[in-house]
């Protein structure tokens, strides 16, 4: 079935949220096929949202999607966090020690530490929460800047001594060719227009700077186990999920050259969606995402992270989470 709409109509549905229609990030057209309608099963909440996948260049994103005053009274709910101190990151001083937690988070296939070796000199990492990137990144002596729209997570950054900017990269305004380096961890598929985002970062970076790109991959292996309740959906707090081809075809239409894509399954994604997909359902009032401790525990991702390991090897590029890296090439398109 194709539907077509007028980007910018907003809905009103009573006491339900307020939302609008958009074309295609990508390329702009207004056709779109209806893929399923599913809600938040890892928060619980109960409003229904249609994923769309777009006719002409294959992006997938929700459509209507919640207004920008909405979802941000959404985050403000579900995103605001708890118990402060609990919460501050900290950088571990024995060698030893750091380590063994790299090789831990390698066998769980987190790719923080590769980021933290990675990025060099002056660094922005975007929706940079409470520091726990930022934080080891300016341990290794680089320039470290942050944005977050939270204000209580700026707050604990404040408190470990980070550089961060509250609001939007816009509002941010920085010069151009400030960056050497810019990070988005599970951020990309949050942006009301990636394509204008990924333009402005390459305005910031410096020639040859580089950007770092951490999203859930739409043609993973989970997406196909778990269907609607697969964590990468997130409805309706990520407005895009991408694949290896449309997260390509954004870089370069960004004016970036990809460098390298690679793919991996964190542990932790497989849990949330084994717990959306256990809990996703029921309505106790605790949220299905608070569940199941079992799943939380050391001795379960030790049990089940070779699985993901092995699987990631054999069926290359569709494990659960892209990793992109992409260069800024200059307005000739040359490296």
């Amino acid at each position: 079935m194709v539907f077509s709409a007028k980007a910018g109509c907003p809905l009103e549905s009573g006491d339900r949220m307020e939302l609008e229609y958009v074309d295609c990030d990508l390329c702009g057209s207004s056709l779109y096929a209806g893929l399923f309608e599913a809600r938040d099963y890892r928060f619980g909440r109960s409003d229904e949202y249609s994923m769309v996948r777009c006719n002409d260049c294959g992006l997938v994103y929700i459509n209507p999607r919640p207004t920008p005053e909405s979802i941000a009274r959404l985050y403000e709910e579900d995103y605001t966090p708890e118990g402060v101190t609990a919460l501050l990151p900290r950088v571990e001083r024995r060698r030893s020690i750091r380590l063994l937690k790299s090789l831990w988070h390698r066998f769980n296939g987190l790719y923080h530490d590769e980021v933290i070796r990675g990025a060099r000199g002056r660094v922005l990492d975007v929706g940079c929460g409470s520091g726990n990137l930022l934080l080891p990144i300016k341990g290794m002596g680089n320039d470290a800047y942050g944005i977050e729209l939270n204000p209580r997570s700026v707050k604990i950054c404040d408190e470990l001594g980070l550089n961060v900017f509250c609001g939007t990269l816009e509002e941010a305004n920085f010069d151009d060719g400030f960056f050497d380096a810019v990070i988005l961890s599970q951020v990309a598929e949050h942006l009301p227009s990636p394509k204008s985002s990924l333009k402005e970062f390459w305005r910031i970076l410096k020639p040859g700077g580089r950007l770092y790109i951490f999203c859930p991959n739409e043609g993973s292996y989970l997406s196909k186990l778990f269907g609607r309740y697969w964590h990468g959906w997130h409805i309706p707090f990520h407005f895009y999920t991408f694949g290896n081809l449309t997260i390509r075809s954004l870089a370069r239409e960004a004016g970036f050259a990809v460098k390298r894509l690679k793919t991996v399954t964190p542990t932790h994604f497989f849990i949330v969606s084994l717990k959306s997909y256990l809990f996703g359902e029921s309505d106790n009032g605790t949220r299905p995402l608070s569940r199941g401790n079992l799943l939380d525990t050391m001795i379960f991702r030790a049990c089940v992270s070779p699985v993901f390991r092995v699987l990631d090897s054999l069926l290359y590029g569709r494990g659960d989470c892209i990793k992109l890296v992409l260069r800024k090439q200059n307005e000739a398109g040359e490296p």
